[in-house]
């Protein structure tokens, strides 16, 4: 498979740690104070066809001036290839409008920790944008936790005060 449709992928991924698909509906509203603070958030994306796993460990701080700043880890594997290990900072605003969070990453840096050799090869400055705009519906919002349905992708996010 080619890592060059993959990344691009990935930066989604990336960019709303906090978005996820669920069948559950949002039963309780929405208190716009339980986003601020930290969340610490974790997730793992397989995808059996080409052999690909992503692990994302990050945390995200919401600000009141609607502004937000997060870092992590995320791990890379393909089949073939060793797998990768990124450090990645952002820099976004965000808005919550009733049940829907919305996002704009205003700078994204990733930098390969594991096997900064590879870079030459991947680039990934060159492929993936430095902007992200990313919108999803809370499921579910409390002081702990937080869950989110993205309108990216299908996987289950889950985040939990950090």
């Amino acid at each position: 498979m080619n890592l060059v449709k993959i990344l691009p992928a990935l930066l989604l991924f990336y960019a709303i740690p906090s978005m996820a698909e669920s069948n559950v509906t949002n039963v309780s509203p929405i208190n716009k104070s339980n986003l601020y603070g930290s969340w610490f958030c974790q997730h793992k994306i397989e995808e059996p066809n080409s052999k690909m796993v992503i692990d994302v460990n990050y945390r995200i701080k919401y600000n009141q001036d609607n502004t937000s700043q997060g870092y992590g880890i995320l791990l890379f594997a393909l089949s073939g290839m060793p797998k990768l290990k990124y450090s990645i900072t952002d820099s976004s605003t965000w808005q919550l409008n009733e049940d829907t969070l919305s996002m704009s990453s205003q700078n994204i840096e990733f930098k390969n920790v594991s096997h900064p050799e590879l870079e030459s090869i991947l680039n990934l400055k060159k492929i993936l944008p430095a902007t992200v705009n990313e919108s999803g519906k809370v499921i579910h919002l409390s002081n702990d936790e937080l869950t989110v349905k993205s309108e990216a992708y299908s996987d289950l996010i889950q985040c939990v005060r950090a």
